[in-house]
């Protein structure tokens, strides 16, 4: 009986979605949840719906634009940017089906090197 026990968990374990995200990997969205580098509807990790598409925007305190994401099926795919207070771009990435495919930093923004 233990030992049925332990493959059921095992598999369970195996079965659960999980990737890991770059370090400069940023959704700000009330509404997403991430857990285990996938990304879901909800508004809090107790009310998670639906793996999340679609693509939005977060911004500095002064309103300025801070980032863009897209994720398609909870996972990052296509073109996010990060842009500086001032509005410079700093970091580029593109992604493919959750994977990481070009990461490209601005060498002119001295905060981000």
């Amino acid at each position: 009986m233990n030992r049925i026990l332990i493959i059921l968990v095992l598999f369970f374990i195996s079965c659960v979605e999980k990737r890991v995200k770059d370090v400069d990997e940023i959704v700000l969205a009330e509404y997403i949840q991430e857990v285990n580098g996938v990304y879901y509807e909800g508004d809090c990790e107790e009310h998670i719906g639906d793996k999340f598409s679609g693509s939005g925007n977060y911004f500095h305190e002064s309103g300025k634009i801070k980032g863009t994401y897209t994720l398609k099926n909870g996972l990052p795919n296509g073109y996010w940017e990060q842009f500086n207070e001032s509005g410079t771009k700093k970091l580029v990435l593109y992604f493919e089906n959750g994977n990481l495919i070009k990461k490209i930093k601005n060498k002119l923004n001295p905060t981000h090197p």
